[in-house]
């Protein structure tokens, strides 16, 4: 009886070692960078559209969303209008705001997690109008978002074809 046994992988002709401490095939560890806190706002800065994700009553919500992030403040600020979002994001113990991008040759994802607040005061409101937050879709959209960064983490990837496993036939 033929059995084959996993044993690594070929990535452009050569032997690309499995991430250790896990099994299976895995990305070369020079493959994925992990960013650092500042790599990762500076990211953050260059980001103008991703994901808002919160949970309320057990749910997640998932939403496409424009933003800018302001230095100053240290906050993702966005628009809305009156629903679901704007509620359950206000009232949701933490949001999550995740972005991706892919060029040539690589890929990037950022994380920020924070807690979001409905913006109010005429100063907050002043300053968020400066920051100057399109919303993708043309629809009237009133109430500015922020959301204060605790947290950001990002990767980068090097991007490229999947590679062939090598097989070690055991008779």
């Amino acid at each position: 009886m033929l059995s084959l046994r996993f044993v690594g992988l070929v990535r452009n002709g050569q032997a690309v070692q499995p991430v250790a401490g896990h099994d299976g095939p895995m990305e070369d560890e020079q493959l994925i960078t992990v960013l650092t806190d500042e790599e990762s706002r500076e990211l953050l800065r260059a980001t103008k559209f991703g994901r808002l994700a919160f949970a309320v009553n057990g749910r997640v919500e998932i939403y496409p969303l424009n933003i800018v992030f302001s230095e100053d403040d240290g906050e993702l600020v966005f628009k809305s209008a009156p629903g679901f979002k704007l509620a359950g994001a206000s009232i949701a113990k933490e949001v999550v705001f995740q972005a991706d991008a892919v060029g040539d040759g690589f890929a990037t994802s950022l994380v920020a997690r924070g807690v979001a607040r409905v913006l109010s005061t005429e100063a907050e409101l002043e300053r968020a109008e400066q920051l100057d937050v399109r919303p993708l879709i043309a629809t009237p959209k009133n109430e500015y978002v922020a959301i204060t960064v605790a947290e950001v983490t990002g990767r980068r990837y090097i991007t490229g074809d999947e590679p062939e496993p090598l097989i070690d036939t055991v008779a």
